[in-house]
């Protein structure tokens, strides 16, 4: 990914190209290349939310410890 993203970033931006993937109005060509920036936006979404949910996790246990 070029640029940081915040998560609500990359999830407007997947929506985005989402709806306009449905409204046809990316054409054939571009599709291509619109599906691999996708993929690339949900691997950075995933990561986003496993690194997250490891903080949440680790934030929960430290507390349960004292």
């Amino acid at each position: 990914m070029k640029e940081e993203l915040t998560y609500e970033q990359a999830m407007q931006r997947l929506e985005e190209m989402t709806l306009q993937m449905e409204r046809g109005e990316i054409g054939i060509d571009e599709m291509a290349t619109r599906l691999r920036d996708a993929q690339e936006l949900m691997k950075y979404c995933h990561e986003k939310l496993y690194e997250a949910e490891k903080n949440c996790k680790s934030l929960l246990n430290i507390e349960e410890k004292e």
